[in-house]
């Protein structure tokens, strides 16, 4: 059984996961189809709004989850969790993947577009915060504890 941390990381890992996975694929057509036409910055602004809201869809689907803890500040734990793992992802791709230098990394996010994905990547780490929750889910804790099987006895603390 996972402590409420242990659960916390699990929430950002598959956000920051699945998340990073669909960013992969819209990167890969932001690159070779997009930014050729239109310019970096422009395929940027373009590809932002999409992953923004793949972001909010993963991000919902989560919170939705009946082992998903949803107050408001493990919510936030989860978006800065969420924020490092994909920072850390990215990272661990450019130096493997793309063979760049950290130098270089920390540069491209310097450059315009680099800046405007670092400000959706900022946004993406804040969508837990903004997801409203229904009613039903975000009733006091005492109310919960009648709602959900013995199976999930975390979700009492």
């Amino acid at each position: 059984m996972m402590n409420r941390a242990q659960t916390i990381w699990a929430m950002a890992g598959l956000y920051a996961a699945l998340t990073f996975a669909a960013g992969v694929l819209m990167g890969a057509v932001r690159v070779m189809l997009i930014a050729p036409l239109a310019g970096a910055v422009a395929a940027v602004m373009l590809e932002l709004p999409i992953m923004l809201a793949v972001s909010w869809l993963i991000c919902g689907w989560i919170l939705d989850r009946p082992w998903a803890f949803r107050r408001f500040l493990d919510r936030a734990a989860m978006g800065v969790a969420a924020f490092a793992l994909m920072m850390a992802l990215e990272m661990t791709m450019a130096l493997t993947i793309f063979g760049q230098s950290p130098a270089a990394v920390l540069k491209g996010l310097a450059a315009p577009a680099g800046v405007l994905g670092l400000a959706g990547q900022a946004a993406f780490a804040m969508l837990p915060l903004a997801w409203r929750l229904p009613q039903s889910v975000r009733a006091p804790d005492a109310e919960r504890r009648t709602t959900y099987p013995a199976a999930w006895p975390h979700l009492d603390s």
